[in-house]
């Protein structure tokens, strides 16, 4: 429902906050062969010896650490014996073989940042997205939350470099214990909102990939819409630290559980946490480029986390996987939590999310529909 040139709204009730956005919104206002290593595009040095990859040696002098690029598994893309494995004039560190906007030597950096989950770090042939939360005090979600959606992103069918398959989310917590803020609803307001909590962690160097991360911010509510459960909220000015994604917690804790079916076939309550992970899933989806699922395909797929329900069932299609046991359409019984359908990670574009990257979604600023 396209109501203004910048604004893609979700509908406002129970069954439509479980839509992911909750209800929600899109609202916008040296290479190789130099000097440095004497080699040849793609060559392997001659004159290293045969010790193997050591940690803490970089002895190609690509700027990545020996042992790091070896256990990526892939020579062909990195080799720790070549400033330039695959002899494209771009050396090592500046590439980017995953297409996740995230250089190898941002991808190495990014594991040594505090993420809040234990885990496996960064990869530099599968996709990472990375996360700053800021939440209000109160407000912060719990680790089975964020784990929730990591499982999301996980089992997406998005084809990485080294033949996996999905998408790695991490999450840095910042600020987790704000001072709790009801916005007015104002553009202005929750953008500067943004703008004053950036990421809290000093960067020597400039090292640390800081402006590649997603800001979320796990907040109160709205007063002029108090029953949205989630939103993305973009910058027409260019300004991408007004940027981010905003959870409205207690919107979803007042409104949730909901949604029981007490009749045969029986279906438990959407419960509020599974709100959480499904409103964050779905505006995570939205910073990706995803717009909603609309009947652009043919018809409206209510198992893809970035549909939005038009009734209880349907809610249930999208937490629960009601009724469905195909997981290219995205929610199965089996899963039983929210997914991507094949259409929508196939859509996904991690070099133009919402970050310092990009301040505005593409395709008419509503992202790109399914």
């Amino acid at each position: 429902m396209r109501l203004l040139p910048s604004t893609l709204l979700c509908l406002t009730c129970a069954w439509a906050l479980a839509a992911g956005c909750g209800p929600g919104s899109i609202e916008g206002d040296p290479p190789d062969g130099g000097p440095a290593d004497g080699l040849d595009d793609g060559g392997v040095d001659p004159d290293l010896d045969d010790s193997g990859p050591q940690p803490g040696q970089d002895r190609d002098g690509d700027g990545l650490d020996d042992a790091w690029e070896a256990a990526a598994g892939e020579p062909g893309l990195l080799d720790w014996r070549a400033a330039d494995s695959d002899g494209d004039g771009l050396g090592d560190g500046d590439e980017d073989p995953d297409q996740d906007g995230l250089t190898n030597l941002e991808e190495q950096a990014a594991a040594e940042l505090p993420w809040l989950l234990a885990g496996p770090a960064p990869h530099p042939l599968r996709r990472d997205l990375l996360v700053e939360l800021d939440a209000m005090q109160g407000r912060e979600p719990s680790s089975a939350a964020l784990a929730g959606v990591e499982a999301a992103y996980a089992a997406a069918p998005v084809d990485n470099p080294d033949g996996s398959q999905g998408v790695a989310v991490h999450f840095l917590g910042d600020e987790l214990a704000l001072p709790a803020v009801e916005f007015d609803g104002s553009f202005a307001e929750r953008q500067a909102y943004l703008r004053a909590h950036p990421p809290g962690l000093a960067n020597p160097g400039g090292a640390l990939p800081l402006d590649e991360l997603v800001h979320v911010v796990f907040a109160a509510r709205r007063l002029d819409i108090p029953d949205r459960g989630g939103e993305v909220l973009t910058s027409d000015d260019g300004d991408a630290e007004k940027t981010g994604v905003f959870v409205y917690v207690d919107v979803i804790e007042a409104t949730f559980p909901a949604c029981e079916r007490p009749v045969p076939p029986e279906l438990p309550a959407i419960t509020a946490e599974e709100m959480v992970v499904g409103t964050l899933v779905h505006e995570l989806g939205h910073c990706l480029q995803l717009g909603h699922d609309t009947d652009i395909g043919g018809g409206v797929n209510a198992f893809n986390v970035m549909a939005v329900p038009s009734s209880c069932l349907e809610a249930q299609m999208r937490a629960h996987g009601a009724g469905n046991a195909d997981p290219l359409l995205g929610a199965t019984e089996a899963a039983f939590a929210p997914r991507f359908s094949l259409d929508a990670a196939a859509l996904m574009v991690l070099e133009r999310k919402l970050s310092v990257e990009a301040s505005a979604l593409e395709d008419d600023d509503d992202g790109y529909e399914m």
